[in-house]
């Protein structure tokens, strides 16, 4: 990952969302979501609007990897 694309501070880190946190979030898939960033995920989580967008963002990221840090991001 590139190292320009993160953002930390003492209390919050913000990454770009990568095409297996987009396609696992996407599917719900909690477990493999909680491994991949480290963290407990909410159940309510999956309810938010941008959950529409990342299937739309997993598949551009597959079409041209680039795209990471473009669209989306995990904080």
């Amino acid at each position: 990952m590139n190292n320009c694309l993160q953002i930390k501070t003492h209390r919050l880190e913000l990454l770009p969302c990568s095409l297996e946190v987009a396609q696992s979030t996407a599917t719900k898939n909690q477990l493999q979501v909680e491994q991949l960033l480290g963290v407990r995920v909410p159940d309510d989580w999956y309810k938010s609007e941008v959950l529409d967008f990342l299937p739309t963002y997993a598949q551009m990221l597959i079409n041209d990897p680039s795209h990471l840090g473009w669209g989306v991001a995990n904080d």
